[in-house]
């Protein structure tokens, strides 16, 4: 009976080790294929998960997009000059 026991409890730690090393190996080829593709079309992966702090919340409804656009016009701001530095070295 024992022996059975150990038997099973290998063979369960095996079974285990496989899948765990099938998902490992999953995400790694994922991993993979999703940065060479980045790399290939110049896009930077969409990777953002974001999660609701309240899952039983209701959803808050999103403002209606009606394509308002708002332009402005663009102008430099300049900051004032800083006095230029001494060329002689700190004395102490």
């Amino acid at each position: 009976m024992s022996f059975f026991r150990l038997l099973l409890r290998w063979l369960i730690v095996i079974v285990g080790a496989i899948v765990g090393l099938a998902f490992f190996l999953f995400a790694v080829v994922a991993f993979v294929t999703i940065l060479l593709l980045s790399l290939l079309t110049g896009r930077k992966p969409n990777m953002q998960f974001r999660m609701n702090r309240s899952p039983w919340a209701p959803r808050r409804p999103q403002p209606p997009a009606d394509g308002d656009v708002v332009d402005i016009e663009a102008r430099e701001v300049k900051a004032p000059e800083a006095p230029p530095l001494p060329l002689q070295p700190p004395r102490h």
